[in-house]
């Protein structure tokens, strides 16, 4: 099933908006989307609209199994539909919350390059001794028919394998935030426009998080839940309270990838130290050696 990306879900979701607060109605709105949008879900959510008229449904059914972006879409126009909220304000403002997220993602992405790309020429370097080997006429071959060159080369190609397993764990160590990191906030801030109580709202977006199976850190719950004593207590509107947190949310855990990317850079040094050269001296030069002394002559 073709997943659509954030940038353009964000799109479609925005266009969705402007066309709601125009009037139009919002089975007719997805309609008018999926005639412009060229986008196979949108194909789906419409196919679904002609079986019944329920959107919350046809987008359930028609959500790319697996895209947090689809799940959290359907969880607040479930949310927004469930608490009386505008659609056209809440649409407009998860929109934005997707492309925040989208700009985080792309940001770890570029972090990423250097050292994702470090990573894959340094495990090229054994591979580069047996071809060296080869260019200066050493049998490898024969090498691995001595006891000490089997075990050369076993040597080197299971500290191959372990530095390739141990960079793989650190690049996905520093992975772009997750999809959700904001959503929390979002969708409480979508529950809290329709006018209802906070605790409502708070009740009303845990059981859609869980109907929609999408997990949230502990710690933005956390705050979700304080947001709402917090509004409760003094007053103030609590959607405003939960747009400022989910944006500073997802700032931080943008930073936070960032600054692990960029530690990694440095941390890709141990695995280069501790496995990849051995491996280069065992596939490469011990061959190189032993081939050396086979092909000379004994006095």
């Amino acid at each position: 099933m073709t997943v659509t990306p954030p940038a353009r879900l964000a799109a479609h979701v925005h266009r969705l908006a402007v066309l709601l607060a125009a009037g139009i109605a919002p089975t007719s709105a997805w309609r008018h989307i999926a005639a412009e949008g060229e986008d196979e879900t949108l194909g789906r959510v419409v196919a679904q609209l002609d079986r019944a008229p329920d959107v919350a449904l046809a987008l359930e059914r028609a959500a790319p199994t697996g895209d947090a972006a689809w799940a959290g879409l359907v969880a607040a126009w479930r949310v927004a539909a469930a608490s009386g909220a505008p659609l056209a304000p809440a649409l407009t403002a998860f929109a934005g919350a997707i492309r925040g997220r989208q700009e985080a993602a792309r940001d770890i992405e570029i972090a990423l390059a250097g050292p994702q790309a470090t990573a894959r020429i340094v495990l090229l370097l054994p591979a580069c001794a047996i071809v060296l080997a080869l260019l200066l006429g050493v049998d490898v071959l024969g090498t691995l028919a001595q006891p000490l060159g089997l075990l050369s080369a076993l040597l080197g190609v299971g500290l191959l394998l372990l530095a390739r397993r141990w960079m793989r764990r650190m690049l996905r160590a520093a992975a772009p935030p997750p999809p959700t990191a904001g959503l929390a906030l979002d969708l409480l801030a979508v529950a809290a426009g329709g006018g209802g109580s906070p605790e409502a709202a708070l009740a009303l977006v845990a059981a859609e998080l869980d109907r929609a199976s999408l997990t949230i850190d502990e710690a933005e719950t956390r705050a979700a839940m304080s947001l709402v004593r917090l509004s409760r207590r003094s007053g103030a509107p609590l959607g405003a309270l939960c747009r400022a947190e989910a944006v500073e949310r997802r700032a931080d855990a943008r930073a936070s990838a960032r600054s692990s990317a960029e530690r990694l850079a440095v941390r890709l040094m141990l695995p280069l130290g501790a496995c990849i050269l051995p491996s280069f001296v065992l596939l490469g030069v011990v061959p190189l050696l032993l081939g050396l002394l086979s092909s000379t002559p004994s006095s």
